[in-house]
C-alpha cells in the first residue's frame, strides 16, 4: 500500500535508471533522452501538486476543527463519574470525591478484579457522621438537607466494605475526610479523569481526562492533589 502512495517516485527512479543506461549505452538519439527527461520532469511535478493537496486539505481540516470547536471543548467535556476510565489490568487505582455513589458502583467489578490480582484501591470520600456532611449540603442544590449526603454514602461504604472482604492478594483502603474536596478523582493506567464540583448547581459537571505522557505537569499536580488529600483523611 505504501509503495503506490510513492508511485510517482517510483516512475521518477525507474526513467531516471533507463535514461541513464540508455545513455552511457549510447543506445539512444538526444530527442530520446530529451523526451525522457522531460517526461521525468512532469512525473516530479505532478508528486508535488498532489502532495501539494493533500497538505492544502490537510490544513482545512485542521482549520475547521480549530474554528467549529470551541477551545474549552477540547479540555472539558461532561462528567460520566469516570464510567468512561478503562481499569483493566490495573495494579492501583486512586478515587478521591464526595459520596462517590455512582463511581464505586460503576467501577465495582474492576476494583473486584484490580484487589484479585494483588492489587492497591485506594478511597477517600467524606465522613459520613461528621460535620462535613452540612458543608456538603451547602455546596448542594438542597442545603439544608444533611442526611441526603449520609443516605448516599451508606451504600458506598457497604460496597467498598464488600469488596474488601472478597478474596484476594490485594488491599482497599477507604479514608474518611472532615471537608469536601474541590474535585473528584478516579487515576488508574497512568489516566487521571478529574470532575470538577460545581457550587449549588444541579446540572452536569465540566470534566477532563489527562494522560501520564501527554499531560505531564497537569496529570503531576492532580497526583499530588490526590496525595494531598489522601494524607489529611483519616483511615475508616
Amino acid at each position: 500500500m505504501r509503495i503506490w502512495q510513492s508511485l510517482d517516485l517510483v516512475v521518477t527512479l525507474v526513467i531516471a535508471l533507463v535514461v541513464g543506461a540508455l545513455g552511457m549505452l549510447d543506445l539512444a538519439g538526444a530527442s530520446i533522452l530529451s523526451g525522457a527527461t522531460l517526461a521525468t520532469l512532469g512525473v516530479l511535478a505532478a508528486g508535488a501538486l498532489h502532495s501539494r493537496l493533500q497538505v492544502s486539505g490537510l490544513v482545512e481540516l485542521t482549520r475547521q476543527h480549530l474554528v467549529e470547536t470551541p477551545p474549552a471543548d477540547r479540555l472539558l467535556h461532561s462528567s460520566t463519574s469516570g464510567i468512561d476510565a478503562d481499569l483493566a489490568g490495573a495494579t492501583a487505582i486512586d478515587i478521591a470525591g464526595v459520596t462517590l455513589n455512582r463511581t464505586v458502583r460503576n467501577h465495582a467489578a474492576g476494583l473486584r478484579a484490580c484487589l484479585r490480582r494483588g492489587g492497591i484501591v485506594r478511597v477517600a470520600l467524606i465522613d459520613p457522621q461528621g460535620a462535613v456532611l452540612a458543608e456538603a449540603a451547602r455546596r448542594s442544590t438542597t442545603p439544608d438537607a444533611a442526611e441526603i449526603f449520609a443516605h448516599r454514602l451508606r451504600p458506598t461504604l457497604d460496597l467498598l466494605d464488600d469488596l474488601a472482604a472478597a478474596p484476594g492478594a490485594g488491599r482497599l483502603e477507604v479514608r474518611l475526610l472532615d471537608f469536601v474536596p474541590a474535585f473528584g478523582l478516579l487515576s488508574a493506567n497512568g489516566h487521571l479523569h478529574v470532575d470538577i464540583y460545581s457550587h449549588t448547581f444541579g446540572g452536569t459537571e465540566p470534566a477532563l481526562t489527562l494522560r501520564a505522557g501527554r499531560d505531564h505537569t497537569w496529570y503531576q499536580h492532580f497526583r499530588g492533589e490526590f496525595d494531598q488529600i489522601w494524607a489529611a483523611g483519616h483511615p475508616r
